[in-house]
């Protein structure tokens, strides 16, 4: 299938490791020119040489998502590499782990400045192009905690979740423009920081974490980071050109609702 990404340009938050840098990977060898970034210079600087040793077309520009300027400077830099923005991949790195009691209100703020205000931000960067050229694909990268609440992890539960209602908004008031906006609900994927979390777990209960984890999963596995970025980069594609407002689990059947 031809996605008809040849000659689309790409930005791709949180895209040095990790879910980020596979989606980024993923659209440069579809044919998208593609914006990385990340807080650290040699980590992004090895992301980018990657991908352009693999035949891609990529730019690094060192970011830290929860500072304004810093997002302003990224859109404004990756539209200068490029000359024009079609495709933004909303992607933030996960808050701290707690409980009600344990998260005091800076916790709050903190996780809010990374989580929501950074995408609301970027995209209000992103949108006035993609407006005029009638044309733009959003993608927010969030959690399946928000249609499948786990304990520890409250403030994805709840902050991600507000990204997804964003994200069917966004289809709703930008539709008519040839603009789609969705979100990817990742389950458990086996990033390094995924199998850090596994060994550690592991290490402090004794018990066989990967096992605990598989046997929720339908498919008895945990996916890989290629099987997310393949369907972020469909999401991305003309290919998806009627599917908005959609909040799309990618988690082997991890998620017990209906919708």
């Amino acid at each position: 299938m031809d996605l008809g990404l040849t000659g689309k340009n790409a930005l791709v938050c949180g895209s040095s490791k990790g879910l980020g840098f596979e989606i980024a990977r993923t659209l440069a060898r579809e044919g998208a020119s593609v914006s990385l970034c990340g807080r650290h210079e040699k980590e992004l600087a090895a992301a980018v040489a990657q991908i352009n040793a693999e035949g891609g077309t990529a730019r690094g520009f060192v970011t830290d998502l929860s500072l304004h300027d810093d997002r302003a400077k990224l859109v404004h830099s990756s539209r200068d590499a490029f000359g024009k923005l079609d495709i933004a991949i909303l992607n933030t790195g996960g808050p701290p782990t707690g409980t009600f009691a344990s998260l005091d209100l800076a916790a709050w703020d903190d996780a809010y400045r990374k989580l929501v205000e950074s995408v609301v931000h970027l995209a209000q960067l992103v949108l006035p192009g993609m407006v005029e050229q009638r044309w733009g694909r959003l993608v927010a990268i969030t959690s399946f905690v928000t249609r499948q609440p786990t304990n520890q992890l409250l403030l994805s539960n709840s902050l991600r979740a507000s990204v997804n209602g964003l994200m069917r908004s966004l289809a709703n008031e930008y539709g008519a423009f040839g603009i789609t906006a969705n979100s990817v609900l990742p389950g458990y994927i086996r990033t390094e920081r995924m199998e850090n979390v596994v060994s550690a777990q592991a290490a402090s209960s004794g018990r066989d974490v990967r096992a605990d984890l598989q046997a929720q999963i339908p498919l008895g596995r945990l996916g890989t980071p290629d099987e997310l970025a393949n369907v972020v980069t469909f999401l991305a594609s003309d290919a998806a050109s009627y599917v908005t407002g959609a909040a799309l689990t990618v988690d082997g059947g991890l998620v017990k609702t209906v919708f």
